[in-house]
């Protein structure tokens, strides 16, 4: 692919994005963001205790993913986004951080979102909460030990909500039921089509 593309993978916790981000870069030889979940000192701590550690967490994914967005977007090459800033913004925070904490990460989200150059595409990941809390069970993350169903299921219903009424840029829905790995071949070739679709650029 010739000039540069921003794609984002987006998509609930188990849904597969970070395996695709990685299986994407290699083939492309593209740079990308991972999010770095099991790196949050605060995470274990919010799953058990939310009310108390939700805006510790928030704030240190969202600087995190600031400073390596926007060390990506300076180096004028494709990159892949291991979710996108808008969901931290408008999806985990917004579950985790209530009044008056929620008002204050707004505040730095909508700073830092005026700084980053908006993705050409994202391509969100769905599948069943089911399959979602059987992937997150099977790659045993410690962090995760405590991610409920209802908590996965409030996740989901956020998504779609979000999925409605995003206008930053173009979204297409992919099923991600099935492992995608077992099927990267088409998935990359569906990816790549809705590049071209969009930009005519391959």
């Amino acid at each position: 692919m010739s000039d540069r593309i921003i794609l984002g993978i987006s998509g609930n916790i188990g849904v597969g994005k970070t395996t695709l981000v990685e299986c994407l870069a290699r083939h492309w030889n593209w740079s990308f963001y991972k999010e770095p979940a099991g790196e949050n000192p605060y995470l274990k701590l919010y799953y058990e205790n939310p009310e108390r550690w939700g805006l510790h967490s928030q704030i240190y994914f969202l600087t995190n993913r600031f400073e390596e967005e926007l060390r990506l977007s300076k180096l004028g090459r494709s990159y892949i986004l291991d979710r996108t800033i808008y969901e931290d913004g408008e999806i985990f925070a917004k579950i985790a951080l209530k009044g008056r904490e929620y008002e204050t990460y707004l505040k730095l989200y909508r700073l830092a979102i005026r700084y980053l150059p908006k993705p050409d595409l994202i391509i969100y990941l769905r599948a069943p909460i089911d399959v979602l809390i059987e992937r997150i069970k099977k790659r045993e993350r410690k962090e995760e030990g405590l991610i409920s169903y209802e908590y996965i299921e409030r996740l989901n219903t956020a998504y779609e909500e979000w999925l409605r009424r995003f206008k930053g840029c173009r979204i297409v829905v992919y099923s991600a039921k099935e492992d995608m790995i077992e099927n990267i071949r088409a998935l990359i070739d569906f990816i790549e089509r809705e590049i071209k679709s969009l930009t005519g650029k391959v």
